[in-house]
C-alpha cells in the first residue's frame, strides 16, 4: 500500500496511506500554503541573452592570432623532428622558453620530469619484490 509523507523542516507533518487522489492533492496544497510565497532565488538583477553587461571590451584578434601561430608552429616543429620533446623545448615557437644566456652552448637540452627516465629498463612486478 503506498504511503505518502509530507515533510516540513525535517519532520513529518502529514501522512497519507493509500492511493487517495483527493487526500494527496489536499495535503500538497496545504503544504504549499504553509511554505508561504515564493522568494527570489537570486539577489542580483541578472542579464538577458545578448544584453549589455556594462563592460564591453574589444576583441583581441592579435592575441588570438599569436596563440594560433604559436600552437601550430610548435606542433609542426616537434612533429618533424626525431626528438619531439627536445625540439619543442628549444623551439622558437615555445612561449615559455628562456632566452639562451651568454656562454651557454647549443648542446642538448636538459630534460625534467618523466622524460629523464628515457632508456630505463621497465621491469615486472617480480623485479620489485627482489630488491
Amino acid at each position: 500500500m503506498p504511503t505518502f509523507l509530507i515533510f516540513r523542516s525535517g519532520s513529518v507533518i502529514e501522512t497519507i496511506q493509500g492511493a487517495d487522489q483527493r487526500k494527496l492533492t489536499t495535503a500538497i496544497e496545504n503544504a504549499v500554503k504553509l511554505a508561504g510565497p515564493a522568494k527570489p532565488v537570486y539577489s542580483s538583477v541578472g542579464h538577458t541573452l545578448g544584453g549589455k553587461t556594462g563592460s564591453s571590451k574589444p576583441t583581441n584578434f592579435k592575441g588570438f592570432l599569436d596563440a594560433l601561430i604559436s600552437f601550430f608552429g610548435l606542433y609542426f616543429w616537434s612533429l618533424f623532428s626525431l626528438d619531439a620533446y627536445g625540439a619543442a623545448e628549444g623551439s622558437p615557437f615555445n612561449v615559455n622558453r628562456r632566452p639562451a644566456l651568454q656562454g651557454e652552448g647549443t648542446g642538448p637540452i636538459k630534460r625534467t620530469g618523466a622524460a629523464t627516465q628515457v632508456g630505463k629498463k621497465l621491469g615486472t612486478i617480480s623485479d620489485f619484490s627482489s630488491n
